[in-house]
């Protein structure tokens, strides 16, 4: 079984592992996930392989700041970067557009353009481990339309020896997964809900009406 650390007590080492293609288990502020580096296409494709995870359905990719994602091509449209700076770090996942130098193996193409959807979990030593190790890609911490690992242990226990970390955190997850936003002219507000999540409609709702 995988080796279970707080995440706080062993962020150097979960880094290294990030670093030389390894898929570990984090702790997130919504829900536990497994996660790899965003910039290698193996350990990218490991993440399906362990999830069962169709290969039409994308991936998320964690940050350390909504100000880092520049550095690595991508960049959130309007109103996406002032929902970043209501709701970031926290439960939101806007979907990014991507340049073409952008180097993430997690980048989806459709109709030519684009995206990634990234995340700026309001957790603090995850935030720091996206520093040390570079972007995460990451995804729930389950076999794909199973229900999601409850705990570090769980984890451990679901994914048996294919991962070499599970690490946990002190701190509490809100247990429900981020809600997945895209600008969308012709939408209200100018934004499409993809999915619902730890943010509410009302609340996405009511600050662009308040902005």
């Amino acid at each position: 079984m995988a080796k279970i650390e707080r995440l706080e007590d062993c962020l150097q080492e979960a880094a290294d592992l990030i670093k030389s293609g390894e898929v570990i288990v984090i702790p997130t502020d919504t829900v536990f996930g497994l996660a790899c580096d965003a910039c290698n296409p193996k350990a990218v494709a490991r993440i399906y392989s362990l999830k069962r995870r169709p290969p039409s359905k994308s991936l998320q990719a964690i940050f350390p700041s909504a100000s880092s994602l520049a550095a690595f091509g991508l960049s959130l449209p309007a109103p996406l970067g002032f929902l970043a700076e209501k709701f970031l770090p926290g439960g939101l996942c806007p979907i990014a557009l991507a340049k073409p130098e952008c180097p993430l193996a997690t980048v989806r193409e459709e109709g030519g353009v684009k995206s990634q959807a990234v995340r700026v979990p309001a957790l603090p030593a995850l935030l720091s481990l996206a520093s040390l190790a570079g972007p995460l890609a990451a995804s729930s911490a389950n076999i794909s339309s199973f229900p999601t690992a409850r705990s570090a242990r769980e984890a451990a226990s679901l994914f048996g020896g294919e991962v070499p970390l599970c690490t946990y955190s002190d701190l509490p997850m809100g247990g429900e997964a981020s809600t997945v936003v895209r600008a969308e002219a012709g939408a209200p507000f100018g934004i499409e809900i993809l999915r619902e999540g730890a943010v509410t409609v009302q609340d996405l709702y009511r600050a662009l009406q308040l902005r």
